[in-house]
């Protein structure tokens, strides 16, 4: 697979844009600075954006404020910013709506699974996912494994609690991306940004010989 095209502009301007797909199923539209109707992608590049994030869910309802983000409207999405020439990252959230700090629910088909099928599960939505990318030409540049972590993901298996099982489920993410897009970047997010000793608690026990 080739590898990720390299950029004139290094420097990342991003948008998150996962509610678009929401946004135009429920019938908005967007207008560019001249007031004509346009598609929002192209209005965003027009204005310096250079990368978009996606957020994926694993069965999402279509609900217009906690549904969409499926693979298909994932893959769709990609597919648009890549062909204006954005830059893509895609967001596993291991969820059918969303995942942070408040609540990391598990998706409801894996609810049940013994820990060695989570982790299977995880290999394999994961890969699906990245597959499904691939074979529509898309190359994701960065590829996040969880949303907004610092207590974990996939409760109760993956709060941190458990540090040996939440760096299986990571790895888990981590090689089903590697197998299908090597060149692509594995992201790891926390929340709170500001907060120094969330960030150094979290990454002092991560790396520890467990990951392996």
């Amino acid at each position: 697979m080739a590898a990720a095209a390299a950029h004139a502009d290094p420097f990342v301007k991003g948008a998150d844009v996962g509610w678009l797909a929401q946004m135009e199923a429920s019938g908005y539209r967007f207008h560019n600075s001249q007031g004509q109707q346009e598609d929002c992608l192209r209005i965003l590049k027009d204005y310096g954006i250079n990368t978009i994030r996606l957020r994926t869910w694993v069965n999402p309802s279509d609900d217009p404020a906690s549904g969409h983000n499926s693979k298909a409207e994932t893959v769709a999405m990609a597919v648009r910013a890549q062909k204006l020439g954005m830059r893509i990252m895609i967001d596993f959230h291991y969820s059918d709506s969303w995942a942070d700090p408040q609540q990391q629910r598990k998706p409801a088909a894996w609810v049940g699974h013994d820990f060695p099928q989570l982790l299977r599960d995880v290999y394999s939505y994961t890969h699906d996912v990245m597959s499904a990318l691939k074979q529509a030409g898309v190359t994701p540049e960065w590829v996040q494994v969880g949303n907004e972590t610092p207590t974990g993901m996939i409760y109760p298996e993956g709060h941190t609690d458990n540090w040996p099982q939440l760096a299986q489920l990571i790895n888990q993410g981590h090689d089903a991306i590697k197998a299908v897009s090597p060149s692509s970047k594995v992201v790891l997010h926390l929340d709170r940004g500001n907060e120094s000793q969330r960030f150094r608690t979290w990454f002092d026990n991560a790396p520890r010989p467990w990951r392996e």
